[in-house]
């Protein structure tokens, strides 16, 4: 069994990681680590709130402004580690997921170069990640993070003649790019997106990089050889089979978490360059493609059936093919929970900071953090009667234990992670009923930080 997180990061966070980071100063990089270990035991503190005294916090503001310490050095340490991490599952396929999410500083209303948010009159960042996943859906880390505000000027100028370079779709072949260097020539990513990353220029760029994808595709293209359009060709085709998907809970929707039956189509073909790609004669190529089609067998009373067309580059040639494609399209919603975990659980968007760049530091550093505590989440989901230990030292779980079940006695054998995870989430408040199922992330989180309490004063006491 591997082992993707160190042993102690449950009650002490251990970001020694770093310490490989490409930087001249070894004072910077060890506040560095220690900033990191402040921050995940207190998070959606200020910075004030969270550091020991004052003097920790002054050190905090000094890291924030040192030139030495940048996004830059701070995310290629981070890339490294998520790699080895890669390398560890002894696995060869990954998903990378792309999206991007806003981080509202409205509030921040003396903090120059915020850029328009989508709302109107709101001022805010805009964060784009690939978070690498195994294809069973466990997160490891990122691969590359773009933290960027618009450009007020730009605001309702044409885009249609800039180079795509220039665009802000850009982010998903950048994106992509960056994702690929250093990668060991033993690990192929597969790039997932949702219909933002439907656009002919994204996946030009993946078949010249040879790399691979899965999209959920909008646009409905038409076929080079009969000007089909393949929403309609593939509708008309006869069910290739059933496949059996857990849907992850919609809030916005207020639609739960459920099992259902999805009707699976797919066809093979070859696309049209978009005119409007055509008249900028820059050397695109007709796309071939997949498109694979599910829709609900037995949709909820009163919802829409599911429906979804997905596109890929990937040979499917069987059922089994689309359904594997589809299952790992169903994990893209792992990028959702982390930027959930981003906003809810380390409070991003309630940072004071007045300077912009120091935002994008604490962003990218929240967000090391947020992706810890939803890899030990869903480590104990997938592999729940796996010994705690996998994320916990002895004296940790011994520790949990007492506190847990009232008791002065520990067994002699370490519990599982999944009896380890319920005792955090019943700290935070979860009431584990039979109509609970597994605890959040929420509640974890705030169990963790109960516990690391607890764990520290024990620590003194000693």
């Amino acid at each position: 069994m591997n082992k993707h997180l160190n042993p102690t990061f449950v009650a002490t966070p251990d970001f020694s990681f770093f310490k490989r980071m490409k930087i001249s100063c070894g004072r910077t990089l060890n506040r560095f680590i220690r900033t990191l270990s402040t921050f995940a035991r207190h998070p959606g503190l200020s910075i004030a709130a969270a550091s020991r005294d004052a003097a920790e916090a002054a050190a905090i503001y000094r890291l924030l402004q040192n030139p030495k310490l940048t996004e830059e050095n701070v995310m290629e340490g981070y890339r490294n580690e998520t790699i080895r991490c890669m390398q560890a599952t002894g696995e060869s396929v990954f998903l990378c997921v792309q999206d991007t999410t806003e981080v509202n500083y409205t509030h921040l209303k003396h903090t120059p170069d915020l850029g328009n948010c989508r709302a109107p009159k709101s001022k805010g960042l805009f964060v784009h990640s690939g978070l690498v996943l195994t294809t069973s859906g466990l997160s490891l880390g990122l691969l590359h993070q773009k933290i960027w505000s618009r450009d007020p000027e730009l605001k309702g100028q044409r885009k249609v003649n800039r180079p795509y370079e220039e665009k802000e779709s850009y982010k998903w072949t950048e994106t992509a790019k960056a994702s690929k260097e250093s990668l060991p020539s033993s690990i192929r990513l597969v790039h997932m997106g949702d219909r933002e990353a439907d656009f002919f220029e994204f996946f030009h760029h993946l078949e010249k990089d040879e790399q691979s994808y899965v999209v959920r595709a909008v646009q409905n293209r038409i076929t080079e050889e009969d000007g089909r359009f393949l929403f309609d060709e593939i509708r008309q085709r006869p069910v290739a089979g059933h496949l059996a998907v857990s849907i992850p809970r919609d809030t916005r929707k207020g639609v739960p978490a459920r099992e259902t039956t999805l009707a699976v189509r797919y066809l093979t073909d070859t696309v049209r360059v978009p005119t409007h790609l055509q008249q900028k004669r820059a050397g695109f190529a007709p796309l071939s493609c997949t498109l694979i089609h599910v829709i609900e067998v037995t949709p909820l009373p009163d919802q829409s059936p599911i429906e979804w067309f997905l596109v890929t580059n990937l040979p499917v040639t069987s059922l089994e093919d689309a359904s594997e494609k589809v299952a790992w399209y169903v994990k893209r919603w792992r990028i959702e929970r982390f930027h959930y975990v981003l906003k809810s659980g380390c409070e991003v968007e309630k940072l004071q900071e007045r300077q912009a760049d120091r935002l994008r530091k604490l962003l990218l550093w929240y967000s090391i953090i947020a992706l810890q505590l939803q890899h030990l989440t869903e480590l104990a989901r997938q592999q729940p009667e796996a010994p705690c230990t996998l994320v916990m030292e002895d004296e940790e779980w011994r520790v949990l234990y007492r506190i847990a079940n009232k008791t002065n006695t520990v067994p002699d054998q370490p519990p599982s992670l999944r009896e380890v995870i319920f005792a955090l989430a019943k700290l935070g408040g979860f009431l584990g009923r039979k109509s609970d199922g597994d605890p959040g992330v929420k509640v974890i989180w705030r169990g963790l930080q109960a516990f690391r309490t607890v764990f520290e004063n024990y620590r003194f006491l000693l």
